[in-house]
Formats: structure tokens, C-alpha cells, sequence
């Protein structure tokens, strides 16, 4: 890469030019190149991190009455940090570990804030309607954790694409409009957990990509199909049907099916009973909300963070061009758990550096591969590269020979017996 560098510079130069001032130019190319290096290698950029995301709660709805506008807006904002903050635990925390947090005073939320902006806002002279975004800082929030010993998860996962299939007791539904199923599944919304979920609309495209039947069959390649259109890595597929409980009330039982990701193949059934102090929540409605924690519970538990838990990891990239290397860096700018990191050395084939993680290698290794970036260990390092790359003979693993058995040496023969004869008759 220092040679390429320089070559564009001497591309460039006048036919007349001479030596001198050529070794010149050259030399500011590799000069440009090396501080192009050393930016690359500045720990702590988060440019394109998911903590913009992670930390950040969007959309929380305010409705206050107080003696004058000024005090209605001031009450809201302390109520929406407070609504903000309980969101941000139910992203974070898995719900086991949520109940051991206690409640925090209004001063120390705003310790936790970084700021907060207005999305939208409607005012009288006793009233504040709007809504508000707020941002915490994600350092605070995790000492917060580590000090209280509370695990927490903060990698976002590609999005993944739900197909529910419910069934009247007569044939599987789909994309029909009758089913209730599917309705409850649109108008929930997107969520705001780790796991962004994404349902089909339904349309032509998705009715020629699966049938119902293909869905409850699992038929990998239609849900490969349906679930590239929608940019998903994974599916689940989510069979409801309605049942009858022992106490005589109608329950919904959900079954889970993951395909593809890390838990391709796992399922999960669970009965949805309607909740008693919800008089009025549409039953559907409550199961898809259930099958949603489902997953986002189960993502949480897959990268859960140990509080305190920092390590480091040596990781080998090679490198086939400065965009290529380029391409590296977005990759681990984007993982909020990667604390910091340290360019040990760089060439034009190859780059080693030290990557700190809250966590341990193998959560930063699923970090990764939510940015299309594959980490697997070879010897005494990790191999970082793209996915789809074909990596060179030198950093490729060695395959795993079966141990050749030598054939069992045959038994040494049996002494011979004496030839014993019978007595002679007279």
C-alpha cells in the first residue's frame, strides 16, 4: 500500500520533473498514508457505533398539567427521563436482573443524561403534550450496572423477519386477511429492544416468496428468499393457534421456531393467558407482545455482558487495500462494547492490533458478525475479515486430519502342543 500511495503521486507529476523533486512527492505520499494510519488507529471512535442507538430512547410520550406552561414542561422532562430510563433497563437488562435495580432520584437520572431534544410539542398556558428523545451516556450506565453487579446486554442484532402463521383449527394462515394473527403483528409497531423486528406486509411479493404451508414446513430456501428482500439474517417463525385453558378461559399457544443466526433451529412454546388487570387488551395483540420479549429476552441472555468483565483480544486482519482496511475500522467503530483498541503493527498485507471488550471474545465475535465481519480464532490470534472473503492459504485454518490407525499387530501363534499318541494295543 505505501508503493501504491506513492505511485499515484508520480502518475500525477509533470513529464519534465526530475529526480529530486520525485523522491519528494513520493515521500509525501507515504508521509499522507502514514497519517491516514495513525487516524485508523485511534482508540475510542464512534462514528458509526450502535451506541447512537443503544443509548439513545426516541419517541417518549409527555401529557402534563401544571399551574403554568413553564412547570408543565419542566414536570414532563423529569417524567420523560424517568419513562426513558425504565425503556432503556427493559433494552438493556434481562428482566431477571431488572427487578434487582432500585429507583434512582431525579438527580441521579440526570447524572445518567447526556441531553434530551424535542421531537414534537404542543403547549396551552397549564399544559405540555409532546414527545422527547434522550440520550445517556454510556459510560455512566454501564459503572451504574458494574456497581449494582447487574449483567446487561448492549450488541444490536440484525433485524429479524417474523412470519406468522396462525392456525383456525381448519388449515395454516398467512398472509390471509382473515387472520388475526398477522393483523396483531402490524399494528404492534417496530419496538425499540436490541433485536429490530421486521414483519412483511403481505404483498404480492411476499405471497409468491413463502405459502403458509412452506412456513410450517420450514422450507429454508423460501425463507432465505423472503427474508434477503426484507434485509434479514434470521427468521421466526411464529405458530400461534387458540386454546381452550383448564379454567375454562381463551389462551393462545405460541411456539418459536429461530431459523438461521446462532439459534438456528431452537424453538420455544409458551401459553399466553389474557392478563386479568388488562380488561380490554385484544388477546392476539398480547401474545405477539409476548413472542417479541420472547426474542428480545433470548438476545439478551445470548450477550450478556458480566459487569466488570474486560477482555482483550489480538486480532489479525489481513489487509488486500487502504478501503478494505477502511471497511475493518467501521466494523469495530460500530461494536459499543469494544472499550478500546491499539494498533500494534500494519503492513500492506496485514494488520495486528489489541481489541478491549466488555465481554469475551466470542461476544465480540457475534458483535462482528451483525456487520457482515467473521472472528475465529487461529492459534494464538483471531482472524478478522469480510464476509464472502476469500482469505489467503497462510491465514487459513488448518483442517482437522483424522488420526491414522495403525493396524493391530496380528497375535503370536499358539505354542505346539505335544503329539500325544494312544497306547498300543497287544
Amino acid at each position: 500500500m505505501f508503493e501504491l500511495i506513492g505511485n499515484i503521486y508520480w502518475r500525477r507529476l509533470p513529464a519534465g520533473t526530475d529526480g529530486i523533486a520525485r523522491r519528494t512527492l513520493s515521500a509525501m505520499g507515504r508521509l499522507v498514508f502514514a497519517a491516514l494510519v495513525m487516524s485508523a488507529a485511534v482508540t475510542g471512535a464512534r462514528a458509526q457505533s450502535d451506541e447512537g442507538r443503544v443509548f439513545e430512547v426516541r419517541d417518549v410520550a409527555v401529557d402534563v398539567q401544571a399551574a403554568t406552561a413553564a412547570e408543565a414542561q419542566a414536570q414532563a422532562i423529569v417524567q420523560g427521563r424517568r419513562d426513558a430510563w425504565h425503556r432503556l433497563v427493559e433494552r438493556l437488562v434481562p428482566q431477571s436482573q431488572a427487578a434487582q435495580l432500585s429507583v434512582l432520584s431525579d438527580e441521579e437520572l440526570v447524572g445518567l443524561t447526556v441531553g434530551y431534544e424535542v421531537a414534537r410539542e404542543r403547549t396551552s398556558d397549564v399544559r405540555y403534550l409532546g414527545s422527547l428523545n434522550f440520550r445517556f451516556n454510556p459510560v455512566a450506565v454501564r459503572q451504574h450496572f458494574a456497581a449494582r453487579g447487574i449483567g446487561y446486554a448492549e450488541v444490536a442484532s440484525r433485524p429479524v423477519l417474523i412470519l406468522p402463521v396462525y392456525n383456525d383449527g381448519r388449515k395454516p394462515l398467512l398472509w390471509e386477511e382473515e387472520s388475526p394473527w398477522l393483523a396483531a403483528w402490524l399494528e404492534r409497531g417496530s419496538g425499540d429492544g436490541l433485536v429490530p423486528i421486521t414483519v412483511p406486509y403481505g404483498d404480492l411479493a411476499d405471497i409468491r416468496d413463502i405459502s403458509a404451508v412452506q412456513a410450517v414446513l420450514v422450507d429454508r430456501e423460501a425463507i432465505e428468499t423472503i427474508g434477503a428482500r426484507y434485509g434479514a439474517a434470521q427468521a421466526v417463525i411464529a405458530n400461534a393457534r387458540t386454546v381452550t385453558t383448564d379454567a375454562g378461559m381463551q389462551a393462545v399457544e405460541l411456539n418459536l421456531i429461530y431459523v438461521g443466526g446462532i439459534t438456528d433451529g431452537q424453538s420455544l412454546v409458551r401459553t399466553v393467558a389474557p392478563d386479568p388487570d388488562a380488561a380490554g387488551t385484544d388477546l392476539m395483540s398480547a401474545a405477539a407482545k409476548a413472542a417479541v420479549s420472547e426474542i428480545q429476552e433470548a438476545w439478551k441472555t445470548e450477550n450478556l455482558i458480566s459487569p466488570g468483565l474486560e477482555t482483550r483480544v489480538t486480532v489479525l486482519v489481513p489487509v488486500s487495500s487502504f478501503d478494505y482496511w477502511l471497511d475493518v475500522r467501521e466494523a469495530l467503530d460500530g461494536v459499543s462494547s469494544i472499550a478500546r483498541r491499539e494498533l500494534l503493527r500494519i503492513s500492506r498485507s496485514e494488520a495486528l492490533l489489541d481489541v478491549w471488550i466488555n465481554g469475551d471474545a466470542d461476544q465480540l465475535a457475534l458483535a462482528l458478525t451483525q456487520r457482515s465481519f467473521v472472528l475465529e480464532e487461529a492459534g494464538d490470534n483471531w482472524i478478522l475479515y469480510k464476509e464472502g472473503t476469500e482469505l489467503p492459504e497462510k491465514y487459513r485454518p488448518v483442517p482437522q486430519q483424522d488420526p491414522v490407525l495403525l493396524p493391530s499387530p496380528e497375535p503370536a501363534p499358539a505354542p505346539a502342543q505335544p503329539l500325544i499318541l494312544p497306547p498300543l494295543v497287544q
